[in-house]
């Protein structure tokens, strides 16, 4: 019984109150806060006073730049320990080089303001700045590799914070040789980076984890007209949803929608919010990992025109289990694999794309008319069930007269590669 305890105290010992780290942090943050404004001070003697005040000036704006980079800092920080949920040694070794840099704010601060043209104070102070976001770079990561943070925090978040603090320090070192230029560039070009890292610094945290989950009941419906604007990430759509709903989803970067409805029709218009001055595009988050994915379910239940916009990201339409008639599907470099309807009776398809990747599966019991107006590099037909009535552009099963499920394709645009099995 003691043994146990005993290896109890020691593994708890081993973790860290994170309650604490941040009291210490704040602290540390407050003080290096409040010592910048020491440099501005006047002499004893002031024989005039608006000259004193007008040699000020560079104190000032350094106070200002300085101020800008510890409040933005101490932000950014609190944000992150908050989602750190346990902390070890290293978290807190981490942690202190961090504030060891932000302690050195004012020193430096204060050089650059009693020397703000020479190039080695310049540089000085771009250091320190660039260590502060390094050293918070590796406590986030050693955070994160450690399974210390919030589960329930996406990855996307996890990877747009590193890559957050990693492109802001390595630009604030590359403004370093800007100075030999142009000192006062440099420090314009410092102010608009504060102005884009801090005034985004939420989009991080935010944006990137936002996701809206939303329903359409079937209610009456039986007939539904459902168009889709998708702008970026991964565009799921499936059949998986219960009786009593036409469609429900979870849409990455929030939802517009508008609802019209006749006693036996439905019609739904899906699309993402507009994007402001401050969107999803900030550099962080460019990449494949980004947070704008919608997975979507739709009624099996009854007869669906789907009209779908897609302007980038991939696409994934299980549409086997839908009772689909109409498929109107515009692309804009965006990759899609489409299984299409498996249901009696007939489908339209109509495809308009640019430079995209197009991979379509049509049921095996299913006769298809196939009509290729499109330019590309490839195109790959299953001869032996779409035998070819003109070179490269009308492909057609031979009982398609006959054949119970039958569907109508019209592929137009520009590709890169084309894919019909």
């Amino acid at each position: 019984m003691n043994n146990k305890t005993s290896s109890e105290s020691s593994s708890s010992e081993s973790l860290v109150e994170m309650s604490r780290l941040s009291n210490l942090s704040d602290g540390v943050f407050a003080i290096a806060i409040t010592l910048l404004a020491f440099d501005l001070r006047l002499p004893d003697s002031v024989p005039n006073l608006p000259n004193q005040l007008l040699e000020l000036g560079p104190k000032f704006i350094v106070y200002l730049i300085s101020f800008v980079v510890i409040g933005g800092a101490w932000i950014a920080h609190q944000r992150m320990l908050h989602q750190i949920q346990r902390g070890d040694g290293l978290l807190v070794w981490f942690n202190l080089a961090c504030l060891l840099f932000v302690a050195l704010v004012p020193a430096t601060a204060a050089i650059l303001g009693r020397y703000p043209k020479e190039f080695l104070a310049i540089t000085v102070f771009a250091l320190d700045v660039a260590l502060i976001q390094f050293t918070t770079l590796w406590l986030w990561r050693h955070a994160s590799r450690q399974d210390l943070i919030n589960p329930t925090l996406h990855s996307r978040v996890v990877k747009s914070i590193g890559r957050r603090l990693s492109l802001s320090a390595v630009i604030f070192v590359l403004s370093i040789p800007l100075a030999l230029w142009n000192i006062w560039i440099t420090y314009l070009f410092w102010v608009g980076l504060f102005i884009l890292l801090f005034t985004t610094d939420w989009l991080s945290w935010q944006l990137a984890g936002w996701k809206q989950q939303t329903s359409f009941p079937l209610d009456n419906a039986k007939r539904a007209s459902i168009h889709i604007r998708h702008e970026a990430g991964i565009l799921r759509i499936d059949s998986k949803t219960v009786e009593t709903i036409l469609l429900n989803g979870v849409f990455g970067g929030g939802l517009e929608s508008h609802v019209d409805r006749t006693e036996e029709a439905a019609t739904i218009q899906l699309r993402a919010p507009a994007p402001g001055f401050l969107s999803w595009w900030y550099p962080w988050s460019w990449g494949a990992d980004n947070a704008l994915d919608w997975t979507l379910h739709i009624s099996d239940r009854i007869p669906i025109v789907l009209d779908l916009e897609i302007n980038s990201g991939e696409s994934m339409l299980e549409l086997g289990a839908l009772q689909i008639t109409d498929l109107k599907l515009k692309m804009n470099t965006s990759p899609t694999e489409i299984f299409l309807p498996d249901h009696k009776g007939r489908t339209a398809v109509n495809i308009e794309a640019k430079t995209s990747m197009l991979i379509l599966h049509i049921p095996e019991d299913t006769a298809a008319s196939i009509h290729n107006e499109i330019v590309m590099a490839e195109l790959e037909v299953d001869l032996a069930r779409f035998p070819m009535i003109e070179e490269g552009r009308e492909y057609i099963s031979k009982r398609y007269k006959t054949a119970s499920k039958r569907v109508d394709i019209r592929i137009g645009g520009t590709m890169n590669s084309v894919k019909i099995v």
